[in-house]
Order: C-alpha cells, then sequence, then structure tokens
C-alpha cells in the first residue's frame, strides 16, 4: 500500500520493530499470586503512585481533597458543582441557581476514583454496570477543586462522558468489560498491577525459570513498548487486537503525534514522545527504567548522580554545577491538555528561550514506525477530527486519505461528518460485510435512518440487537423504528421504552420517548412521571420542557 509521506513524515522511530510474535496463552493471575514469591517487590510497588491509579470509593479511601471550598461554576452551562462526603458515601452535587435560589439540583454518588491524586483525582460513576467520568476534579498540586480536564470552555458534558476500556487501560487492571457495549463491566478490578506491566503471568508461575517472562531479560526496546503504550500520547488506531506487555507495541499499534513546532508545549503523557527527542535516548539509549524503578526496594540514587554516571565530566565549563541537573535541562512547566497540572519535560536539553505560545500545525508525525501505510494514516486524522480539533481542514484531509486507501467504514464516517450520508451509505454497507463491530454496524443503521431507508435499518437495528443485547441504544432506536412502522403496537411500544427506562433510568432520551408513547396511549400520569424524570436529569433538554408545558396547560 502506498505511503503518504509528504503528510506523515515519521520523526521518531519505534522502540521496537513491528514483527508480530506468537500469541502466548498465558492467563492473568492476579497481584496476590505474584506477591506469594515476591513479598519484597509487591510491597514496594504498594506505595508507588500507580498502585493507586484507580479504586473504590469507600470510607476507609485517603481523603486528600479540601471539601470545605467553594463550589465550582461552569459560566458556559450555568451549573454549580460542589463534593462532600455524607457518611461513609462521596456525593456530587450539581445545581443551578436563579436570583438566589436553587432552581434544579441534581445528587450523585460517586463510585470510584480515578488518578492517584500524585497530579489529579477524578471520579467515576458505576451504574447497572454502565461507567461514566464525573465533571469534578480534584487538582493536587494547585489544591483546587475544577471542571474535569475536556469540560471547560462550554464543553460540559456533565455525566455522560462514557469511560470505555481504552480508558482504563491505562489506569486500572482485573476489568471486564460486557461484549457488545461502549462502557459496560460485569466487574471492575483495581489499580494497576504487576501484570500491567510484566503481561499476565500463569506461565511464568508454572516455569518460573522461564526467560520470557522476566523484565530484566527483555530488551531495553521491549521494555520500553510497555512504559510507551500509555506514556507516549497520541492518536492510537489500533491495527490488531491482544496486546500484552512484552509484545512489539508496533505490531499491534500505530500511534501519531500532532506535529509541535513549539518545543516547550507537551501533554500530560507526553514522556515518551518527549524522550524520544532527547540526545540521552538516541546515543546512550536511556530508557524511562534508567531513572524510574517502578518498585524500589531500597533508596533510588538521586537523578543528578544518574545523570553524572554518563556525564562524568560535566559540560565544557568547569563552573557547570553538579547539582539540579533536572531542574535545568528537564524543566516542569504546565501540560497542554490538563489544567493546573505541573509536570517534568522529558525532552532532556539544554533549554534555550522557547516558543510556548505557537498554535500548532495540522500535521501528524508518527511515531511507532518509520513509513506507516496510509491507511493508518487517514483514520489518524480522521480521529483527531473527532476528538479534538473539528478543525476543517482535518477532516478534508482523511477524505482525501480514505478516499484512495480507505478502509470502508473509516470513509463512511468521515462522509457522514462532512453532511453526505447518501454518499457514505454504500462505503459502510462494503465495510460491514468485513467488520461485523458494533460501531461499524451502528454507523450502517444510522446512514440507512438518515437516507430514509427504514425497513433495512429496522432489519439493521434488530440484528445488533441480537448480537449486542445488552447495548439499550440500539434497543431504543429498534423499538421506535418498529413502533413507526407499524410493526409493534403503542403499548408494546412503550413496554418496550420503560423496561430501557430501568436499565439506564438516567437516560433523558429514553424518559423522553416513553412520554410521548405513554401520552398516546391517554396515560397522562406516566407521561407526567417521565418527563419529571427527562427534566430531573436534563434541565436543559427543550422537547422535555415544551412537552411539560403543553402537559401543565392541559390539567385542570
Amino acid at each position: 500500500m502506498a505511503v503518504l509521506g509528504a503528510l506523515c513524515i515519521a520523526l521518531y522511530v519505534s522502540c521496537q520493530g513491528g514483527e508480530v510474535k506468537e500469541e502466548r496463552e498465558s492467563k492473568y493471575v492476579g497481584d496476590s499470586i505474584c506477591a506469594s514469591c515476591h513479598a519484597a517487590i509487591s510491597k514496594a510497588y504498594a506505595s508507588t503512585w500507580k498502585a493507586h491509579s484507580f479504586q473504590r470509593i469507600t470510607s476507609s479511601l485517603k481523603r486528600l481533597e479540601d471539601f470545605q471550598q467553594s463550589p465550582v461554576y461552569d459560566p458556559h452551562r450555568k451549573f454549580y458543582y460542589h463534593a462532600r462526603w455524607e457518611g461513609d458515601t462521596l456525593v456530587l452535587y450539581e445545581y443551578r441557581l436563579q436570583a438566589g435560589d436553587t432552581v434544579y439540583i441534581r445528587r450523585e454518588r460517586l463510585d470510584y476514583v480515578i488518578g492517584s491524586g500524585h497530579q489529579t483525582r477524578s471520579y467515576l460513576l458505576f451504574r447497572n454496570g454502565f461507567l461514566y467520568e464525573a465533571p469534578l476534579t480534584w487538582y493536587s498540586l494547585s489544591r483546587k477543586w475544577d471542571l474535569s480536564p475536556g469540560y471547560a470552555e462550554g464543553h460540559n458534558s456533565r455525566f455522560s462522558r462514557e469511560i470505555q476500556p481504552s480508558c482504563l487501560f491505562c489506569h486500572a487492571s482485573g476489568w471486564i468489560s460486557i461484549e457488545g457495549t461502549y462502557n459496560q463491566y460485569s466487574q471492575l478490578g483495581h489499580a494497576l498491577g504487576c501484570e500491567s506491566c510484566h503481561g499476565p503471568g500463569s506461565q511464568h508461575v508454572a516455569n518460573p525459570k522461564d526467560p520470557a517472562y522476566h523484565w530484566s531479560k527483555w530488551s531495553p526496546q521491549r521494555q520500553m513498548d510497555v512504559c510507551s503504550r500509555c506514556h507516549l500520547e497520541g492518536i492510537a488506531i489500533e491495527k490488531r487486537k491482544g496486546w500484552k506487555p512484552g509484545d512489539s507495541l508496533a505490531a499491534y499499534w500505530v500511534i501519531f503525534l500532532p506535529e509541535r513546532p513549539e518545543l516547550g508545549s507537551f501533554g500530560i503523557a507526553s514522556h515518551v514522545e518527549r524522550l524520544l527527542r532527547s540526545t540521552c535516548f538516541q546515543r546512550a539509549k536511556l530508557t524511562c527504567t534508567t531513572c524510574h524503578d517502578p518498585h524500589p526496594l531500597s533508596p533510588s540514587p538521586s537523578y543528578d548522580k544518574r545523570c553524572i554516571s554518563c556525564h562524568e565530566k560535566g559540560c565544557s565549563s568547569p563552573s557547570h554545577p553538579r547539582t539540579e541537573c533536572v531542574k535545568c535541562h528537564m524543566p516542569k512547566g504546565p501540560t497542554s491538555d490538563i489544567p493546573h497540572a505541573q509536570f517534568t519535560d522529558h525532552y532532556i536539553r539544554v533549554v534555550e528561550k522557547e516558543r510556548t505560545h505557537v498554535r500548532s500545525s495540522l500535521k501528524l508525525i508518527c511515531a511507532t514506525e518509520p513509513h506507516p501505510d496510509s491507511i493508518w494514516v487517514g483514520q489518524a486524522y480522521l480521529k483527531w477530527y473527532n476528538e479534538s480539533r473539528r478543525d476543517r481542514e482535518l477532516l478534508e484531509q482523511a477524505l482525501s486519505i480514505l478516499g484512495r486507501w480507505g478502509p470502508s467504514a473509516a470513509l463512511a464516517q468521515a462522509l457522514l461528518l462532512k453532511g453526505q450520508p447518501a454518499d457514505a451509505l454504500p462505503y459502510a454497507e462494503e465495510a460491514i460485510q468485513k467488520d461485523s463491530t458494533l460501531s461499524t454496524m451502528e454507523l450502517y443503521c444510522y446512514l440507512l435512518e438518515m437516507v430514509g431507508a427504514l425497513e433495512k435499518a429496522l432489519d439493521g437495528w434488530h440484528k445488533i440487537t441480537q448480537m449486542a443485547p445488552f447495548y439499550p441504544d440500539a434497543r431504543f432506536r429498534y423499538t421506535l423504528l418498529a413502533y413507526q412502522l407499524g410493526r409493534i403496537t403503542t403499548e408494546e411500544a412503550y413496554q418496550e421504552l420503560y423496561k430501557l427506562t430501568q436499565i439506564q433510568p438516567w437516560n433523558a432520551q429514553l424518559h423522553y420517548n416513553a412520554a410521548i408513547i405513554a401520552g398516546g396511549l391517554g396515560k397522562l400520569e406516566l407521561t407526567k412521571k417521565h418527563l419529571e424524570h427527562a427534566l430531573a436529569y436534563e434541565p436543559d433538554y427543550e422537547l422535555a420542557r415544551q412537552a411539560w408545558n403543553r402537559l401543565s396547560t392541559k390539567s385542570p
């Protein structure tokens, strides 16, 4: 496949080549099994930040936050937020004031904390197996509450941001997702553990002398790939599923980085990206564990000693200080993506006056391989457009590549985003012949609805409900279409929507549609109840507000 070299010049080469190892059949055994032989290492790891990256909120949770601070106000959505403990329960209040009076309030129990608290603590809601992020975060360094990352400047998604497996991967272990859903889990595990970095350990347990599992036996490149999976922040496209620590990262993932003309700009997880720029990595093959021991059994040497171990003679100037190397050559600074955070810049260099407020370009560079296939490049531009920039130039860039190289599903999505559903549909039809994943099937069904092919769309949604019986959105779309096409009665439609409101009682759209169907049955009390629920969860839901006003006008 051709490569659009002008669009995606690889400035950084992968930590390891792209050859695919044979699949290992080792299974996860859990930290307690590891600790039975490696007690000292396990104890040392338990004191690190990573060992507290994901925790259930209980009365024993260490309280780092200041709950006496004033509520956080979102001027765009006009909501206030305040967290507090009520007995053994941590709750978050969202409310709205008008002339000093509370005109709306919502109380939510917080179930999990994500983030160790070294920099931030964010909070998760676990409802009927569905996992969502809360809109409030504690920022440890500045010791203040504020909106969660990505929620400011009018982007407050409140309690609806789904926490998918890709989010949990770098923060938790032991979770089990439910197939055919995006953010539903049969169990949520715990913080990162031994196997998060060493890989599944059953084969090691069976044969402890097998060197394949020993980190110390892995090449530096192989070790770096483990760190890179979470600390190489970028636009990640999955080539194939099943990556585990010890595998080649480039064989499973291709990761792109926005070109950064401003050398002083970095993100909260840009450690590997910045290190790869450094001469210390390029010539001396410095790796993450050169400076960071994930489970130190004894006090670690100072960073100064580690620097001097290579730079014994210092620099050309005799007066060059031999202390605080990091302070000068790896200065701390604010991150470009997380507010109120200060991170060490892992680009080791002689720091000169650098531009830090220059707008980044709209070009991507590849960090995991020198010549990425165009099929990955196109998907990366589309994902970048979707997830952050929303710059039309990025969408056009994606279309120009995907239109020639594909894949069909990504091209269909790009055409839909451009407002061309009729042009997108043939590519979605082509895609589902090869790709029957939930996202592709869902895209196909929405496109069918948009072009008016309702019978086909109904059949498609029915197939999804069979493939993904735990996915409420598909059941919702199938019910509405079946009712619209006369396949089910009004009573049957209401009963199905009612069941869905029991699965996701916080879903205002489900309640609104249940209210409309109940109104068609003449069940005004049920209509009123569902509208109350819809507005309780989404006070700015205009259709529900209008329906409520009409109902109130008719009431005696």
